[in-house]
């Protein structure tokens, strides 16, 4: 019986420690911003992340409390809240496999009459992924009234991002549209009237948009994957002429990185070596300062 005792004892101890290990090593909830309106708050998830599986909480003081979910476009907005009043908001996964593996996300906010918020988002692939994009803010102090965000899709067709951003419940103020090397070759025709429908989208919904150039390859990865090259750079000269004939802003990522106006190959120095993802370099000595630029340009009053 003694035995016994100290086997399950033990058991459970081990059982304990376990827990504790799994519970110490929760990773942060990703996807989620949280964004301070005039008399509201609104809560995004990004990525439409487990949509389900979440639960956002809000409350002030020990007289406030409310409880939503994410809406089919992972919004989830709060009104008639007090201007200058703290709130917290926690998003919490629901589900065991999430509350073992996730933190709660916590954050104060305060709402702010006549707020001036200028929300720009970038909608891309690997390349605005590794880029950091919303961080560029605080990494270069351009000021809490503009908000950067990013929107993620491993594909040319970009439509279902966009439509989630033509239906946010607050002011998107301008959408940088950008396509990544993977795609290409293509038929450029077809791509080309597509941006053409999300420009007449975008600007339907009085929000800016911002066309960009695609992230050329090396002269090493040209030669491994005929035609791709070739094919985006049409495609390039396409966005420069559309850009400039619409006048839309342009954010010119080939000719940030590329070797030369004439040799328009991605720089070997800014390559990693598959010769299209880019290396931190590219971003904090090219892409940062051309991007800064091109925020201070659309948001000047």
């Amino acid at each position: 019986m003694y035995l016994k005792g100290i086997i399950f004892a033990t058991i459970i101890i081990s059982l304990a420690a376990l827990v504790w290990m799994a519970l110490s090593m929760r990773r942060d909830l990703p996807f989620q911003e949280i964004i301070p309106l005039d008399s509201a708050i609104v809560v995004i998830n990004t990525q439409n992340w487990y949509p389900d599986s979440l639960k956002i909480t809000i409350s002030s003081g020990t007289t406030y409390k409310k409880e939503k979910a994410f809406d089919k476009f992972g919004y989830c907005l709060f009104r008639n809240l007090e201007n200058g009043k703290p709130y917290l908001i926690e998003i919490k996964r629901t589900d065991f496999k999430g509350r073992l593996l996730y933190k709660n996300f916590k954050k104060e906010v305060i709402p702010k009459s006549g707020s001036i918020m200028k929300y720009v988002v970038l909608v891309g692939a690997s390349v605005g992924k590794a880029w950091n994009f919303p961080q560029l803010t605080q990494r270069h102090h351009m000021g809490k009234d503009i908000v950067l965000s990013y929107r993620c899709r491993y594909d040319f067709d970009k439509s279902v991002e966009l439509n989630n951003l033509l239906n946010a419940p607050f002011p998107v103020y301008a959408i940088i549209i950008k396509e990544c090397s993977a795609y290409f070759p293509r038929d450029l025709e077809s791509s080309e009237e597509q941006i053409k429908v999300w420009v007449k989208q975008i600007r339907s919904r009085n929000i800016i948009p911002i066309l960009a150039t695609v992230v050329p390859v090396t002269m090493e990865r040209d030669k491994s994957s005929p035609g791709k090259f070739k094919s985006l750079l049409k495609f390039n000269d396409f966005i420069r002429d559309y850009a400039a004939q619409e006048g839309l802003p342009l954010l010119d990522l080939e000719g940030a990185l590329r070797i030369s106006d004439t040799d328009r190959h991605l720089r070997p120095d800014y390559a990693q070596p598959d010769g299209t993802h880019l290396v931190p370099e590219a971003y904090h000595a090219a892409l940062d300062k051309l991007a800064m630029q091109l925020i201070k340009e659309i948001t000047v009053e």
